[in-house]
């Protein structure tokens, strides 16, 4: 679980970093796969899928604005996906 929460971090700091190449669809998939594989430490990995979807939805307006609310959602799902990881040390 601790590689794929960690593939999901790094595509999360990729589609920050370049919002136009790169989008969070994958990452959300493979956690919900992960969830009926491994399931779920109460809501931690739903709270995660979640802030990641808010990070998708925001992603065409971090390539445009640039914003703080674009930015707070890449940051929520970051400090989802740091909680998460540091569960399963």
């Amino acid at each position: 679980m601790k590689e794929i929460l960690q593939q999901v971090k790094d595509n999360l700091e990729r589609t920050f970093d370049h919002p136009d190449s790169n989008d969070l669809t994958s990452s959300i998939e493979l956690l919900e796969k992960a969830i009926d594989q491994y399931g779920d430490k109460g809501t931690m990995l739903h709270d995660a899928i979640r802030s990641l979807t808010h990070a998708q939805h925001a992603r065409n307006q971090l390539e445009h604005a640039g914003d703080i609310s674009s930015s707070a959602s890449f940051g929520e799902a970051y400090n989802a996906i740091e909680q998460a990881l540091s569960s399963y040390e």
